[in-house]
């Protein structure tokens, strides 16, 4: 019973829109040319139904031509898509080595610098030269090792 109201509560509405919308001037003559058009499209049809037929068959086959197009893009797209899948564990791999290579890079360079560090300190025991010092000293040997030091960078 209630869905009984219902369809008559939306044809009421719809009827209603229709004769508020046709209220407009714009919109009555809208409506009146198309209604015009399509009589005329409906009579010249019924007079040439063998035209309506081939205008159908080549509606089917742009519609069978385009699903085609569609599925053969589908197809592609998905091919691609498992591709992708099957590259992302091996990217992350190769990512993970690069990191692995860097970081030992990172530590040999780490343990460079240190050997670096105490080999001068033992060559210059003085606590005014280091290799982070930029004061210039009038030692001979600190100026020597400062000057080895920029010749080697």
């Amino acid at each position: 019973m209630s869905q009984n109201k219902l369809m008559t509560g939306l044809l009421i509405g719809a009827a209603v829109g229709v004769l508020v919308s046709l209220l407009d001037r714009n919109t009555r003559e809208d409506v009146m040319d198309k209604s015009r058009k399509a009589s005329e499209n409906a009579k010249y049809y019924a007079n040439n139904k063998d035209e309506l037929k081939s205008a159908f068959k080549e509606q089917a086959e742009r519609a069978q031509n385009l699903y085609a197009r569609i599925s053969e893009d589908a197809s592609y797209v998905g091919g691609k898509v498992e591709q992708v899948k099957k590259l992302v564990p091996e990217v992350k791999e190769v990512a993970m080595e690069a990191k692995g290579a860097v970081m030992e890079t990172k530590d040999a360079v780490v343990e460079s610098k240190e050997d670096v560090v105490s080999a001068v300190k033992e060559d210059n025991p003085s606590p005014s030269s280091s290799l982070t010092d930029d004061s210039s000293t009038n030692d001979s040997s600190s100026s020597n090792t400062n000057s080895q030091n920029q010749n080697r960078n």
